[in-house]
C-alpha cells in the first residue's frame, strides 16, 4: 500500500512539473520589419536585428531606433551574434562570407570563407579571443579560425565526435569558455574549447539562447528554462499573441520575434534558482 502511494506521488510530481507556472506579462514594445531572419542582444541590452536582404538595425533597450546597415550587395544573413559586444558578427551561407562590426555597426572586416580552407560553412558564430567558430559540411568538421592571424588554427572531425548524430548542424555559440552545437531534431551537444564532448541534451531547441546557465527556448507554448549544468527544467507560460516566434533573454527585457516584428517584454520575476 505504501509503494502505491508514493508511486501515486512520484506520478503527480512528474506530472506536475510539466505545467508551466503562470507570470503577468507586461504590453510589449512592437517593432515591424520586413524578413527578419536573427536577433542578437549585446550585454547593455542592444538589440541587433538581421533580415533576408542582409540588412542589420539596432536599437535600444527600450526600443528606441538607433543605427541600421545596409550592404552594397544584398545577402540573407544566417547568424548575428552581438553578445562580445566590442564585435558584432555577422554570418551569411549563400554568400559564404562572415563581417564584423563596430558597436556603432561600422563595418570592420568581410571576409569570403573560401578563400581560408573553408570550402561549405553551414554555420558560424564569434567567440572569445578573436576566435570564429565554423561548421564545415564539406568535411563534417569544427573549425576555428583566428581572424586576426588569418588562419585555421583548430579542426575536429564532428562526425567521430558525435558518432551517432546526423549532424544537420543548425547552430552554434560559445558562452561560458564551451561551444553549443544544435543539431536538429537531436537536440543541444556541449563541448569544451577544444572540440571535446561534454554532453548531449537530447531535447531538440529552436535556436540557441541563454539566460545565465539556462537554455531559453518556446516549446509546446511555453517558455522553457533548461539548466545546462544539472539538467533541470522549469517552464512558464507564454505573453499573448505569441506564436511562432523565438525567444533571446537579456538583463532588463525578453525579446519574442518572428520574421516580420520583434516583441520587447519587461523582463518579469521568475521563481526559478539561476
Amino acid at each position: 500500500m505504501i509503494k502505491r502511494i508514493l508511486v501515486f506521488f512520484i506520478f503527480l510530481g512528474a506530472h506536475l512539473s510539466t505545467i508551466a507556472q503562470e507570470i503577468q506579462w507586461d504590453d510589449p514594445v512592437k517593432i515591424s520589419i520586413d524578413r527578419i531572419t536573427r536577433v542578437s542582444i549585446d550585454n547593455q541590452d542592444n538589440i541587433f536585428v538581421a533580415t533576408a536582404d542582409g540588412d542589420v538595425y539596432q536599437y535600444a533597450a527600450h526600443g528606441a531606433f538607433i543605427n541600421n546597415f545596409s550592404p552594397v550587395r544584398q545577402g540573407k544573413i544566417d547568424f548575428i551574434e552581438a553578445a562580445w559586444t566590442v564585435n558584432i558578427f555577422t554570418f551569411s551561407i549563400d554568400m559564404q562570407e562572415y563581417r564584423l562590426f563596430d558597436r556603432f555597426l561600422n563595418p570592420l572586416s568581410e571576409i569570403a570563407l573560401q578563400t581560408k580552407g573553408i570550402n561549405l560553412a553551414k554555420a558560424a558564430t564569434i567567440g572569445n579571443g578573436n576566435i570564429i567558430w565554423i561548421y564545415d559540411e564539406s568535411d563534417f568538421s569544427l573549425k576555428q579560425f583566428d581572424h586576426r592571424r588569418n588562419q585555421i588554427t583548430q579542426q575536429q572531425p564532428l562526425n567521430l565526435i558525435l558518432s551517432n548524430s546526423e549532424l544537420n548542424v543548425l547552430e552554434i555559440k560559445e558562452y561560458q569558455n564551451m561551444v553549443f552545437v544544435n543539431i536538429k531534431n537531436e537536440g543541444i551537444s556541449i563541448l569544451d574549447n577544444q572540440a571535446n564532448l561534454i554532453k548531449t541534451i537530447p531535447k531538440p531547441f529552436n535556436a540557441i539562447n541563454f539566460d545565465k546557465e539556462n537554455l531559453i527556448d518556446i516549446r509546446n507554448d511555453s517558455i522553457v528554462y533548461h539548466n545546462f549544468i544539472n539538467d533541470k527544467t522549469t517552464s512558464f507560460n507564454l505573453p499573448e499573441n505569441i506564436s511562432n516566434h523565438k525567444i533571446i533573454s537579456g538583463k532588463k527585457n525578453l525579446i519574442c520575434y518572428n520574421s516580420d516584428e520583434v516583441l520587447f517584454f519587461q523582463k518579469p520575476t521568475l521563481p526559478i534558482n539561476r
